[in-house]
């Protein structure tokens, strides 16, 4: 069944769902917006449809409690019939998800990152499109059942990848996605208030630390931040709360690639990049067996967090 680097129809991928009854659905480790939405709201379309679902992710950070559906999430209970992947780049990156993945009867993997390695029996993986979260709501409509909450966690998945639309993956194709699904009534403005207008005092503190460790290299068409697990403890925050910094970290004028790296534990360092035009980040993150997209990728090298920022900053120097 299984065909690498090529991806199946939505009517063949539909076909399989529907042979379905016991469905685990996941996303990245580390989920963030999109991939949340993904999965809680295809979940909930499946479970109206009468499928019995359960979302294996692990645990987030409270702003993405604003994406309805979480009742969804859950530990496994046997083997599925079905493992639908979502947002997720390659198979390592489901985590401790991966088991399941392996075990269950048929395998779908759904996602928008040009890197993705087609690991499913059946794969959709449009490179082009915001979000995944963009390209299940093309999957449910007309087939599914989209309410008020399935139409909210779609939105809130595309408005995280898109950075609230300004980011160049968005198309007119996006917009009027968007547009549709505020006609089901979504609180749109409370969704995008939460994910950037509102953070915890602890994340404040956390940014504030990245902030001061920056550093401009390259003749200031670089930036790097680190920080530090007993840095982040310091700020009472955890490893949650730091998605925004990279973001910022672009924002600075002249910064052709920006570069965040935390400490997950003493050996295992988690890099985060963005990057102008022309600069693919996409190839330096799979240096380290990380992908993502040519402006937004990460990786996670297992070494000190002085010895990944050594060696991140090497491959920055010969891409410059």
């Amino acid at each position: 069944m299984q065909n690498q680097m090529q991806n199946h129809t939505k009517e063949e991928i539909w076909k399989v769902i529907d042979q379905a009854e016991t469905i685990y659905i996941s996303g990245h480790i580390n989920p963030d917006g999109d991939a949340i939405g993904a999965c809680l709201a295809f979940g909930s379309a499946l479970e109206q449809a009468g499928k019995k679902v359960t979302v294996l992710l692990e645990p987030y950070a409270p702003k993405y409690d604003v994406i309805p559906n979480g009742h969804l999430l859950g530990k496994a209970d046997g083997k599925a019939d079905l493992f639908i992947a979502l947002d997720c780049g390659d198979r390592a990156r489901l985590g401790d998800a991966e088991q399941h993945f392996l075990q269950a009867e048929r395998t779908v993997n759904i996602d928008h990152h040009s890197s993705n390695t087609c690991y499913g029996q059946w794969n959709y993986v449009q490179g082009d499109a915001s979000s995944t979260c963009e390209i299940v709501y093309g999957f449910l409509k007309g087939k599914y059942p989209v309410d008020e909450k399935i139409a909210s966690g779609i939105y809130a998945g595309i408005i995280y990848d898109t950075g609230g639309f300004r980011h160049s993956s968005t198309s007119p194709a996006t917009m009027r996605v968007a547009g549709e699904l505020m006609e089901y009534g979504i609180p749109f403005t409370a969704i995008y208030s939460r994910f950037f207008d509102s953070r915890r005092f602890s994340e404040l503190k956390i940014m504030g630390q990245a902030f001061e460790n920056a550093e401009l290299l390259f003749d200031a068409k670089v930036i790097c931040a680190t920080i530090t697990a007993a840095e982040i403890a310091a700020c009472h925050g955890t490893n949650k709360e730091l998605d925004a910094i990279v973001n910022y970290l672009k924002g600075v004028e002249g910064v052709e690639i920006a570069c965040f790296l935390y400490e997950k534990t003493e050996t295992d360092v988690k890099a985060s990049f963005r990057s102008a035009d022309g600069r693919d980040v996409c190839a330096l993150a799979q240096k380290f067996g990380g992908g993502g997209h040519v402006k937004a990728a990460g990786c996670t090298l297992s070494m000190s967090i002085g010895e990944a920022k050594t060696a991140v900053l090497s491959e920055i120097g010969k891409m410059l």
